[in-house]
Order: structure tokens, then sequence, then C-alpha cells
């Protein structure tokens, strides 16, 4: 085995090295001048090594980065000394243009004074066309994202306009139907005007959850009326509508309150209605459902929980979002905004509404401080 070291390399290889390096290398003098140049950089510029000696080095490189360079790139060699992966581009003699990126570094003498500079050049050709395609891509990623806001600002405020101008005709619907069940009908008549009436309410309710999401996403959030409420009997009163909704489910309720809230009680009753009905909808048909209450010193919280199948992980970010399910069954009123509708009105309420869902329960909980007065709206 030869342990011995190479040769230092000779005056020659370095040389060789000089002319036949993939990247390009340029010495000037001290004022900028072309001293020497390899003959891979000339010959990007269409030209031979002899035909640059003593042109600055501004000179190979196109109009703006000529200007760049004496304006800026000199300037920072005579204050520190170097610059490094400049991009820039070479000029050749029809004007031809090569992106490149530049080093330059100052040599100097003992006494701190420049004896040359030093320039190495790489062509810049593939990795600009990458940097270029991605600022394409990233303003045409931004394009699309302004876009989508706006046609779903757009598609709110029809909805919003929609929901508006349903909610008159729906209403002469209804109080026909009202007065047309008070005559005497026989048992056909009387079915069909159940059946208008139990229609129309469920689209009075669907127009009443559009516009909840227009003031939830157009205006300031959901408005409030609060006032000193008795908890347990707007629970018990809520459990028992639904009750009547559902006879076969069982609910359950266990309640530990030492006095009355200040809420909301018609919004906070529209959020645990939303929430005992898809615990209903979603949960196991075989096993009740239980809503828990508790007021503290300071804290006031609800529950709802049932069992059933989980969340399915990857929709838990999105479950309070408008236009969600938690899977491929259907809510209640068809439209996927009872969870955020419930969320926002938490949200008014200056309290929070969270999830967890394993194999054994799923578990909606609302929470806020007593102290937080609720605000008027």
């Amino acid at each position: 085995m030869n342990n011995k070291l190479p040769l230092p390399p000779s005056a020659e290889d370095f040389e060789d090295f000089f002319e036949s390096s993939l990247c390009g290398f340029v010495i000037t003098d001290r004022e900028g001048r072309i001293a020497k140049i390899n003959r891979r950089t000339a010959g990007w510029l269409n030209t031979v090594p002899e035909e640059l000696l003593g042109r600055r080095f501004s000179d190979i490189l196109a109009v703006g980065g000529k200007i760049y360079f004496e304006t800026h790139l000199w300037p920072l060699l005579r204050m520190q000394g170097y610059f490094d992966e400049v991009a820039l581009e070479l000029s050749d003699s029809g004007n031809g243009k090569m992106p490149v990126y530049i080093n330059g570094y100052e040599r100097k003498d003992e006494n701190d004074q420049p004896l040359f500079i030093r320039f190495t050049v790489f062509r810049a050709s593939d990795r600009r066309l990458y940097e270029e395609n991605l600022q394409t891509a990233k303003q045409l990623a931004e394009a699309n994202l302004e876009m989508e806001q706006q046609n779903a600002l757009i598609r709110e405020q029809f909805i919003a306009v929609l929901g508006h101008d349903l909610r008159n005709p729906l209403g002469g619907v209804m109080s026909a139907a009202q007065l047309v069940a008070r005559s005497n009908l026989g048992a056909r008549e009387e079915k069909l005007v159940k059946l208008i009436q139990t229609g129309s309410k469920r689209m009075h309710d669907m127009i009443n959850d559009i516009m909840d999401l227009a003031r939830g996403r157009l205006g300031g959030g959901f408005p409030v009326s609060p006032v000193e409420t008795d908890l347990e009997q707007l629970l018990n009163q809520v459990s028992d509508e639904l009750k009547v909704v559902w006879p076969e489910k069982i609910i359950e309720s266990h309640f530990n309150i030492n006095g009355p809230v200040t809420c909301d009680p018609g919004r906070l009753s529209q959020m645990v209605s939303n929430l005992l009905a898809n615990a209903i909808i979603h949960g196991s048909p075989t096993t009740s459902i239980l809503v828990q209450a508790t007021v503290t010193e300071d804290t006031w919280e609800i529950s709802v929980t049932n069992q059933g199948k989980p969340v399915p992980r990857e929709a838990l970010p999105h479950l309070f979002h408008p236009f969600r399910r938690e899977g491929k069954q259907k809510s209640q009123n068809g439209l996927g905004l009872g969870l955020y509708i419930a969320s926002e009105i938490a949200k008014a309420h200056n309290g929070t509404l969270t999830v967890t869902s394993n194999e054994q329960q799923t578990c909606f909980t609302f929470r806020a401080h007593l102290q937080e007065t609720v605000p008027y709206k």
C-alpha cells in the first residue's frame, strides 16, 4: 500500500483547471479591467479570451447588470471585499443574454491595499427558470385564492338575499296552513295540512339557518340578548322538544347547577338543540344520549355525549365549518349548518365549543366564564 502523499499540483495543473473548469473564472486588476479570463467564460460570450483582455468586467454584463454592478457591487467590493451569488446576465456582442450567478473576491496586500479581483461565474439558466416557475406558481395560487374568496363572498351574499326574500312568501304559506287547520277537515285534508305545516316549518328552520350563516360570515357575529336564565329549566325544555320529534330516543340529564346564568335563552336553546339533533342522527340508535351541565363560581359548561362511531380524524378540524357533516348521513336540516351555528352561538356568549371523539363516545362541550358579561348585540 502506498502511503505517500501525491505531489503538489504544478503551475500547469492550475492553468489547466482555470481553463477547463465547467464554471467561468475572471481576474481583473484593481480597477476592474480584465487581466485574465478562461475559455469557458469567453465561450459563453461567443468570443475568445484575447478579445476581452483590458475591458472592464462590467462590459461583459447586460445593460441592467452593468448599471447595478457599477452602482452597487463595485462599491460593495471596496467596502467589504467580496460579494456572492448575485444574479446577473452576461451579454455577448450579438446582444444574446445568459443568466448567471457571480461571486467576487478582492485580494489585498499586506498593507490592505487591493491587488486584483477574482470573479467566479456560474450558469443559472435552469435555476433561473425554476425560480421563475415558482414565482409564477405562487402568483397563480394567490390569484386563485383571491378568486375563491370573492366567489365565497358572492355566494354568501346571494344566500343571505335568497333567505331574506323567501321569508315573506313562506310566512304566508304557514299562516294559511294554520287558518285551514282550524276548519272542520276530513281525515285526508287534515293529513295534507299537517304535511304542509311540517314541510313549511322545516323550510322556515332552514331559512333561519341560512340567515344565521349570513350574519356569522358577513356581519359581526350572531346577535344575542342576554338575560338571567334558569339553565336547568332551559335544558329540560329543549330535551322534551327533541323527544317529541324522536320519541324512540332516550335523553338522560345530569345537572350540577347552583344558580342562574346570563345568556340569550333563545340562542342557547338553539345551540343545545343542534347538538342534540347531531347526537341523535350520528350516534348509536340503541344507546342513550347524555346532557350534562355544571355551574361553578366562575365557569359554566354544557356537554352533549353520544355513543357510536367516532368522528373521522380528518373531519375534526373542519367540523364547525359551514356545509360540513360528520359522515355521509344527512343532517337534520340537510344543509350541514347545525354545528357551525352552535359554534357561532358559543362565540357570541364569549365561550368555546369543542369536541372529543373516540371509539367509546363523542362529546361536544360548551364552556364559558361567568365573570365575562355577554355583550348585548
